[in-house]
């Protein structure tokens, strides 16, 4: 009975000291978004996106950056590869929403930031009224994972 108590004392210990905790990371600072001159894409999948997405599909598009001043790891453990993304969403604070562009980064070392983040792509092009909104996710081995978001509070035709 101690022997077994005694092991399942210690697998509990030693399982937690093997879990994973998430990495704390956000986006801070100022961000900003700038859409271009449209662009049709027909068939051929659309343009090449990085990230979490590699096509959003055949559709109008806009030429497109996206921006942060700081993106911050807070934890001691590195990140997994990022994406930083730009959304499209129905209502301020709303969860969701439509991904327009994505871009990868390369992973953050704990304690560590990108400072002036910006990122060229092409977003789709909606023609309607959203709030637009940058979001960081973050790839674990339980694969992609939010990490952050920043909302622009004035709505934006996209």
């Amino acid at each position: 009975m101690k022997f077994t108590t005694a092991i399942a004392v210690l697998l509990a210990t030693f399982g937690t000291v093997l879990e994973t905790r998430a990495t704390d990371l956000t986006l801070d600072g100022s961000a900003f978004y700038q859409l271009g001159k449209r662009i049709t894409y027909y068939g051929g999948g659309g343009p090449n996106q990085s990230g979490r997405y590699r096509s959003l599909g055949s559709d109008y598009y806009h030429k497109a950056n996206i921006g942060s001043r700081w993106i911050t790891n807070h934890s001691n453990s590195g990140s997994g590869d990022l994406s930083f993304e730009l959304r499209a969403m129905r209502y301020y604070g709303g969860s969701g929403g439509i991904v327009l562009m994505t871009r990868g980064l390369n992973s953050l070392p704990g304690g560590s930031y990108y400072s002036r983040v910006e990122r060229s792509g092409h977003a789709i092009f909606l023609d309607r009224f959203q709030f637009p909104e940058l979001d960081l996710w973050e790839y674990t081995r339980n694969g992609w994972k939010w990490r952050d978001a920043l909302t622009f509070t004035k709505k934006d035709l996209l």
